[in-house]
């Protein structure tokens, strides 16, 4: 019941931590979007598109190397991120929490870790999970305990055998 009761606590926290990771991942795009948009606008000067400034910074040499690596990793990460980001606001409210398990960018979810408390939900999903926290432990505990009780259980004789 303690396993169950742990589940059900854990597993109602799932909406909030995804609130507090998508607001996070949110923020990071954001911080992201002017240099990525900066960079589109400078090279379209040149007649560049993106992709072509990009691969013409794969054959760079020097210092234009370093600068082109800077750019190319915010480019990459930023289009990440949005791609993530856009996934997971497309999602229902329960799917969520099950995107960012299969998916998630660990250093986002390292830094929500840092600043999340839990909260009693007041959500159906909050509820939906804490069901589901519950019903997945005691099913684990249920398992976990009969299988390490069998070797220590006496069998019965059946009733009604003649001795």
């Amino acid at each position: 019941m303690i396993l169950a009761l742990a589940g059900a606590f854990a597993g109602s926290q799932a909406p909030g931590f995804t609130l507090q990771y998508m607001q996070n991942l949110n923020g990071r795009v954001s911080e992201l979007k002017p240099m990525v948009a900066r960079f589109d606008a400078d090279v379209a000067k040149y007649g560049y598109t993106r992709q072509n400034a990009l691969n013409e910074c794969e054959v760079a040499t020097g210092l234009l190397d370093a600068l082109c690596a800077s750019y190319g990793d915010a480019i990459s990460r930023y289009e990440i991120l949005s791609a993530h980001l856009q996934e997971l606001q497309q999602a229902s409210d329960l799917m969520r929490p099950v995107l960012i398990a299969k998916s998630y960018q660990k250093d986002i979810a390292v830094s929500v870790m840092e600043e999340f408390k839990p909260a009693i939900p007041a959500s159906m999903d909050g509820g939906i999970y804490a069901v589901g926290g519950f019903v997945g432990l005691w099913t684990a505990g249920s398992l976990l305990f009969g299988l390490l009780g069998a070797p220590f259980r006496r069998r019965r004789e059946p009733e009604g055998r003649w001795a």
